[in-house]
């Protein structure tokens, strides 16, 4: 795939944003789809191509990425009124890059194989701080004669690409992530719930946490805004991880696999949520614990 090949853009938030600011500054021309208006127009100061429908964008590319939240909203960017499938020209690569669950994403491969569509399973990690620097790591998954197609488009936006076989194969990493991910996020939260209720001063209880043994990415990532109580900047929101951990139930049911922390901190994001703070910040999960204690 050359330089100048023009690559589809789907779901241009927090995380897609860094991702297509760095295929455009590796020299891919991006067309780029969103909701939003405020996004088209970031997209067009940036030097991509704004697409103000799923059609317009099909009618210019062979290849798609799509960073939209959840199964249901790819659903609607693939099969909902003016979706993809019937717009796509056959031997069209989609790269489908959110976190959903692998059920769905082997009966989607099949689904648009019907169409001559070749689906590439490939969740992300690293954050929106890692979409922005280009070092995302990517789990993909799909068939080896498209992932090669796709692989270019993948190490453009990560610095991690691995193929760990069929599709679903990434939608499993991907939920084996978010199990850990979810556990440390929580017992950050608690963590420094518990120093903030003993009286501990919270910037250097987080210093020293984070230069041990106890430290872990989301205490450093979420770490600042938990000590500054600042929710309202969302990156990723609490309901995203209510999504996601049930994800991740869903796989220790299916495996017969009794995942006590992973249910704990599912009920800590629930809890979290159901207080109304849902579409805030995921961070925010450390007040479930600052209420409890």
């Amino acid at each position: 795939m050359n330089a100048k090949t023009r690559v589809g853009f789907i779901g241009l938030g927090a995380m897609g944003r860094g991702a297509a600011a760095n295929l455009l500054a590796k020299g891919y021309e991006v067309v780029g789809c969103d909701l939003r208006a405020d996004a088209l127009t970031w997209l067009g100061s940036q030097g991509g191509i704004p697409a103000t429908s799923l059609s317009e964008m099909a009618r210019q590319v062979q290849i798609v990425v799509c960073f939209v939240v959840n199964s249901r909203q790819t659903e609607a960017v693939l099969f909902g009124d003016g979706g993809l499938v019937g717009q796509l020209s056959a031997g069209a690569v989609f790269i489908a890059c959110s976190t959903m669950d692998p059920a769905y994403v082997q009966e989607l491969e099949v689904r648009l194989a019907q169409h001559e569509i070749s689906l590439i399973d490939a969740p992300v990690t690293g954050g929106a701080a890692g979409a922005e620097r280009g070092t995302l790591t990517i789990m993909g998954a799909g068939a080896p004669e498209p992932f090669a197609l796709a692989r270019p488009v993948l190490q453009a936006i990560g610095s991690s690409v691995y193929h760990l076989g069929p599709a679903g194969s990434g939608a499993r990493m991907k939920v084996l992530n978010q199990l850990l991910c979810g556990v440390h996020l929580a017992a950050a939260g608690e963590a420094l719930a518990l120093a903030k209720r003993q009286g501990l001063p919270l910037d250097l209880t987080l210093e020293i946490l984070s230069s041990g043994a106890g430290a872990s990415w989301m205490l450093a990532d979420r770490g600042p805004r938990m000590i500054e109580g600042e929710f309202e900047s969302v990156t990723s929101a609490v309901d995203i991880f209510v999504k996601d951990m049930s994800l991740v139930l869903d796989a220790t049911r299916e495996a017969r696999f009794p995942a006590s922390l992973a249910h704990a901190a599912y009920l800590a994001f629930l809890a979290t949520s159901a207080r109304g703070l849902g579409a805030k910040d995921d961070s925010a999960v450390t007040t479930n614990y600052d209420v409890a204690l």
